[in-house]
């Protein structure tokens, strides 16, 4: 990456040994430049537990916090609320989210009535009217954007889905896809529309990539993915190629443990099995550190769940000591996210760095190096790079001091300032 500006004699290596092999950046995604729609850049904090009306007014009192923290939008979905007959609750939420400075995404999860907790696309052939209509009252209430969740392509089956009856249903989500745009262009404020699909079916993700024009479609390529550098590394290049060939922009998420309403378990093989803390905060900043959009679960950084009665939570944000240390890391990094541009900069991964080891990913957006370790042992970054945030900061174990090298331990994530290369000096003669 950077030259010292020492110069070491050594003998010349035997004819038989291998060649070193240079430091290599392979670009996987251009820079975006001008003016850009909140949504193409946007982190949002993802309260998307089934709520009721009090625990809506109960999110209003940490909103403020949130905001502070520097997220874009929150996403809530209110499936206990029965928005039909009365709008009212969403609608002061709403509003009290918007003078915060922050967007509202409506989680409506398909055509899952009121008072359900199932999180799929459900029940399609009986419940469009139903979703209309909570959709158009989602949109009277302020909200600036509808999300269906996660789209059931398999039709509920546990075997292989009937093909003529997927196809069936394919036809008819596509044109329900149509029924909601239609809903949001009657809205001035240009809402958006949210939805995540799986890649193991991908001639049905393509079809929602291709056809169905989400603006942001999130996928499971992190959520399924192993804690493996090299494993992440390629769902990200699949993820942008396949996104950048359309002109759709990236909508990411890391956390799997929502997905069905299963929240308390982690897909199989994936990063999330026996996570850690330690883990579970360098997914998020290794996510943050990738462009386009970001949706980070409430509870990941800052944010705590605590039960207090059949299915309602209570809800705070930097409560506690490790909480608090865990939101002024977040901010930081959102804070650094949004000077540098990162939502919209360019992406490289950076290969034969002298001093990492395998299971150690390392690319560059935006400027700004980030280092993931998936390993085992310690890995030490140069002192050249000046360390900007790191996921070992939120449980107080980071030791760094200005000018010296960083240690990056196992199970964490860190931002540097990519160090400028300095050629080597040379003597010149006529």
């Amino acid at each position: 990456m950077g030259h010292n500006g020492d110069v070491t004699e050594t003998a010349p290596a035997p004819a038989h040994a291998p060649l070193p092999l240079g430091v290599t950046t392979t670009l996987v995604h251009r820079i975006q430049r001008g003016h850009f729609p909140w949504w193409r850049r946007a982190v949002v904090c993802d309260l998307a537990d089934g709520l009721d009306d009090g625990e809506l007014s109960e999110v209003e009192g940490i909103i403020l916090d949130m905001a502070r923290t520097g997220f874009t939008a929150v996403l809530v979905r209110p499936s206990h609320s029965d928005i039909l007959l009365d709008d009212q609750p969403l609608h002061r939420f709403i509003t009290r989210v918007h003078n915060a400075g922050l967007k509202v995404i409506v989680r409506l999860a398909g055509a899952t009535p009121a008072g359900s907790t199932g999180a799929t696309f459900i029940d399609l052939e009986s419940g469009v009217t139903t979703l209309v209509l909570r959709t158009r009252a989602a949109l009277k209430a302020g909200a600036d954007g509808i999300d269906l969740g996660r789209i059931d392509d398999t039709c509920g089956s546990a075997h292989a889905p009937d093909p003529a009856r997927q196809a069936e249903r394919a036809g008819k989500f596509s044109q329900l896809v149509r029924i909601l745009q239609a809903e949001l262009a009657d809205f001035d404020s240009l809402p958006i529309l949210a939805a995540e699909a799986s890649i193991f079916d991908a001639p049905s993700f393509r079809r929602h990539l291709e056809e169905e024009w989400f603006h942001h479609l999130r996928d499971d390529s992190l959520t399924t993915c192993p804690w493996d550098s090299e494993a992440l590394r390629s769902r990200v290049r699949d993820s942008l190629h396949d996104r950048d060939q359309l002109g759709h922009v990236a909508a990411w998420h890391a956390s799997g443990r929502a997905a069905n309403g299963c929240a308390d378990i982690p897909e199989p093989g994936s990063w999330e099995e026996g996570v850690s803390p330690a883990r579970r905060a360098a997914m998020a900043l290794y996510e943050l550190s990738a462009p386009g959009a970001v949706y980070v679960p409430f509870e990941h950084l800052a944010g705590r769940l605590q039960p207090v009665a059949a299915g309602r939570m209570h809800r705070t944000w930097a409560g506690d000591e490790l909480a608090s240390g865990e939101a002024r890391t977040l901010a930081t990094a959102l804070r650094l996210r949004t000077e540098r541009a990162m939502g919209s900069g360019s992406y490289a991964f950076v290969d034969n760095l002298e001093w990492t080891h395998q299971g150690v990913g390392v690319h560059i957006c935006a400027g700004t190096m980030v280092v993931l370790n998936t390993s085992n042992a310690p890995v030490v970054v140069p002192a050249e790079h000046r360390l900007l945030v790191s996921s070992a900061a939120t449980g107080g174990h980071l030791v760094h001091h200005p000018g010296t090298p960083t240690t990056v331990p196992p199970e964490c994530c860190a931002w540097f300032d990519t160090a400028r290369v300095q050629p080597a000096p040379f003597e010149h003669t006529d």
